[in-house]
C-alpha cells in the first residue's frame, strides 16, 4: 500500500479477478463482510458519538479547528477523514483498497466528504429511489461506500439494493424486496452510486449507524486487475437478453476499450443462450450500436 498525502490518493495490488469485475458490472454492488477490525469499529462509534477526542493529522487549508468541530457535530462529520486511524483501517482497509484498485485503477482518490446516517430504531423503511445525482452509463469514475461500524442484521434495517438496477432508471413496487446489505460490525459495501436502493425497515430497538462516502478515479481505465488466463470475453456471462449489452459495455469501458464496443443486435453477442450450438456472432464487431443507457433523459443526466 502506498499513500500520497499531497494528492490524497493511494495505490495497492488489485484483489478482484476478471470474473469478479464482471460480476460487479452485472450486479452493481460488492459486500465485504466484517473487514474492519473491532477496535476501529469501536473508535468510530465513539468518534461519531462525541466520546473520543479529535486528533486530526492536519488542518486543511482554508479551514480552522472550529470548522472541524462544527463538522463533527453535523450530519456530515468529514473531520473523521483526517484521523490517521480511520484513514488507515477504514478508508484504506486492505480488502476495501484492493477492490477499489480493481475497479477504479491506480491512484484512487480518497473521500473529501463524509455523510452520517444514524437512525434510532425501530424505524420505517424508505421508498425505493435512485439518488438525485445519479448518472447512468458505462463509465465508472467513482464508487460509493457504506460502512457499518456495528453489527447490522436485517432487523436493524441495513440498506437494501436492487441487483442490476444501476444500468438505467427503474421503478419498483414498495412491497418488492431487495437484497439487504446486512453484515457484522466492520462491513463495507461498495456500490455503483446509481443503484436503486432504500433504507430497510428496522424492527428492533437500538441505534443504526452508517457512514457514506465516495472514492474517485484519477486515471483512465485499463484492465488493471487480476487477469484470469481462462477468462474469454467472447463467451463470458454478461447476463440476460435485456441487460447483457449494458454489462458488456461497462466491462469493456473498464478494460479501456469503451470506444471499441459495438453490438449488432438480435441474438448476437454479448447475449447468449445455453441451448445455442456455437459461439455468438458479433463479438469484436467494428460496426453496430451502443446501448441507450440514459433513454429518455435527453440532457444525458439522470433524474
Amino acid at each position: 500500500m502506498s499513500y500520497d498525502r499531497n494528492t490524497r490518493t493511494f495505490d495497492c495490488d488489485p484483489t478482484l479477478t476478471d470474473s469478479q469485475v464482471l460480476e460487479f458490472c452485472r450486479t452493481g454492488y460488492l459486500i465485504l463482510e466484517g473487514v474492519v477490525d473491532d477496535e476501529t469499529n469501536q473508535r468510530t462509534l465513539a468518534y461519531v458519538n462525541g466520546d473520543l477526542p479529535a486528533n486530526p493529522s492536519y488542518i486543511p487549508e482554508g479551514l480552522t479547528e472550529a470548522d472541524l468541530d462544527r463538522m463533527r457535530e453535523s450530519r456530515e462529520p468529514s473531520s473523521i477523514i483526517l484521523e490517521d486511524w480511520f484513514a488507515e483501517h477504514v478508508l484504506m482497509n486492505g480488502e476495501v483498497a484492493g477492490a477499489l484498485k480493481s475497479l477504479l485503477g491506480r491512484n484512487v482518490g480518497l473521500p473529501v466528504l463524509m455523510s452520517k446516517h444514524t437512525v434510532e430504531t425501530p424505524y420505517a423503511g424508505q421508498t425505493w429511489h435512485n439518488d438525485a445525482d445519479s448518472v447512468f452509463g458505462p463509465e465508472l469514475n467513482f464508487l460509493e461506500a457504506f460502512y457499518f461500524p456495528q453489527d447490522t442484521p436485517v432487523e436493524m434495517g441495513p440498506t437494501e439494493v436492487v441487483s442490476g438496477s444501476h444500468i438505467g432508471p427503474s421503478q419498483r413496487d414498495e412491497d418488492e424486496a431487495g437484497i439487504f446489505t446486512a453484515g457484522p460490525a466492520g462491513t463495507v459495501v461498495i456500490h455503483h452510486q446509481s443503484i436503486l436502493h432504500r433504507r430497510g425497515k428496522s424492527t428492533v430497538k437500538g441505534l443504526r449507524h452508517m457512514l457514506k462516502y465516495n472514492y474517485w478515479r484519477t486515471v483512465p481505465p485499463e484492465r488493471d486487475w487480476i487477469v484470469e488466463p481462462t477468462f474469454d470475453p467472447h463467451t463470458a456471462d454478461y447476463g440476460g437478453h435485456f441487460v447483457a449489452r449494458y454489462v458488456a459495455h461497462m466491462y469493456y469501458w473498464l478494460c479501456g476499450k469503451g470506444n471499441e464496443f459495438r453490438t449488432i443486435g438480435g441474438q448476437a453477442w454479448p447475449w447468449q443462450n445455453e441451448n445455442q450450438i456455437g459461439p455468438s456472432y458479433g463479438f469484436g464487431s467494428a460496426e453496430g450500436y451502443l446501448p441507450d443507457w440514459r433513454k429518455t433523459n435527453t440532457d444525458g443526466y439522470s433524474r
